[in-house]
């Protein structure tokens, strides 16, 4: 795990799909050494775009204690928010911080607030004092509007239109192509499906079923 770059070094965990667009998040930043990847369904040896298997979960300790402080998590978790949250506990109690990532690409107002382990892609916009929690998922190209409240754990997908002072609560997954509207609340865990407009609050676990209109 030794290195010689002036870098920091980070692990990466998961080598999946959204694996692949952090790498190259990484390599359009700059400020990080990615050293490897721990995956759960890959062999050691084995690479992703150059990026070699470290081993699996168990591996973090030892990654840890070879003086590696940084990690992310990897894992989309789109659909399945559960095993997102359980790689960030994981890497917690391993001793690992997760910072946030911001696409170069991607514009953020100077008052929005974005909290640790939060990822920001290419060409997302997040507007004038909104906040965003941990871990959140921010997609490529979607919209977050001003003073928008978006919880931990949080999967904004692709395009997703978010108009002003909305509230996204906990573990809430948006799918892509969604509009909501100007003050609306969402509730921890709900579902929005692709393409849907929201017109009215969701409420906790509430389901809005792909390009429909909420409330029908």
């Amino acid at each position: 795990m030794r290195t010689t770059s002036p870098l920091p070094p980070i692990v990466m965990y998961g080598g999946g799909g959204h694996g692949k667009i952090l790498i190259d998040l990484l390599r359009a930043l700059g400020r990080y050494q990615l050293i490897g990847i721990v995956d759960d369904g890959r062999a050691m040896g084995e690479q992703v775009m150059g990026i070699p298997i470290l081993g699996n979960g168990e591996k973090l300790p030892e990654i840890r204690a070879s003086g590696v402080k940084l990690a992310i998590n990897a894992v989309g978790g789109i659909g399945k928010p559960d095993l997102r949250i359980a790689i960030f506990e994981r890497l917690r109690e391993a001793g690992f911080e997760c910072p946030a990532l911001i696409h170069p690409w991607a514009l953020i107002e100077p008052s929005a607030h974005i909290a640790e382990g939060a990822h920001i892609l290419a060409r997302a916009y997040i507007g004038s004092e909104v906040q965003i929690g941990y871990g959140a998922l921010i997609n490529v190209g979607a919209i977050v509007s001003h003073e928008c409240r978006i919880g931990n754990y949080v999967n904004i997908s692709p395009g997703a239109m978010l108009a002003g002072n909305v509230e996204v609560g906990e573990a809430a997954q948006i799918g892509m192509g969604v509009t909501i509207n100007l003050g609306i609340r969402i509730g921890a865990r709900a579902r929005i499906g692709n393409g849907a407009t929201v017109k009215a609050d969701v409420p906790e676990g509430g389901v809005v079923r792909a390009g429909h209109i909420w409330p029908s």
